[in-house]
């Protein structure tokens, strides 16, 4: 009498298989964008640091590369914050090829300072609980920092 498996059973046991290796994926992938949003609010707060530092020694937040943008990617205003001395190297994003750092610097009007930006992809709104210290202080539909629900965490220097 011949032992082995049947169809049926190896068909049963590759569905088992094939249905755990998707719930590890998800979760893998979930993990994967946590730890990218992390990231994102670690160097967030160590370019507003740097900004802050910035400010102390010239007296002026770091130049805007595209005067009339609402983003200058980091590559340009973070440059003269490496050059001061203030970060040991630039900083790029983890979601760099779709949403870079963005840096605006609004001036010294009636509302002065700077805005510095980051992507959370996790799937909840910087403007929920559970991300405090994000700024939102433009009304909605305004720009990538305002009071409307987007991935944006948006942390604000203030003059």
């Amino acid at each position: 009498m011949k032992r082995g498996f049947t169809l049926i059973e190896l068909l049963v046991v590759i569905a088992i298989i094939g249905v755990l290796s998707s719930v590890v994926l998800v979760s893998l992938n979930t993990a994967r964008m946590k730890a990218r949003d992390a990231e994102v609010r670690t160097e967030l707060a160590q370019i507003r640091t740097a900004i802050q530092l910035y400010y102390t020694q010239y007296g002026t937040m770091p130049p805007n590369v595209y005067p009339s943008a609402y983003c200058s990617n980091q590559s340009g205003f973070l440059q003269s914050v490496v050059t001061a001395g203030f970060l040991p190297a630039n900083i790029t994003s983890p979601n760099n090829s779709t949403y870079p750092y963005c840096y605006y610097d609004y001036g010294a009007g009636t509302a002065p300072g700077a805005i510095v930006t980051g992507w959370i992809e996790s799937g909840n709104s910087p403007t929920t609980a559970g991300y405090t210290g994000t700024c939102r202080p433009w009304a909605a539909g305004a720009n990538w920092c305002d009071q409307s629900i987007n991935g944006y965490y948006c942390l604000c220097t203030t003059y």
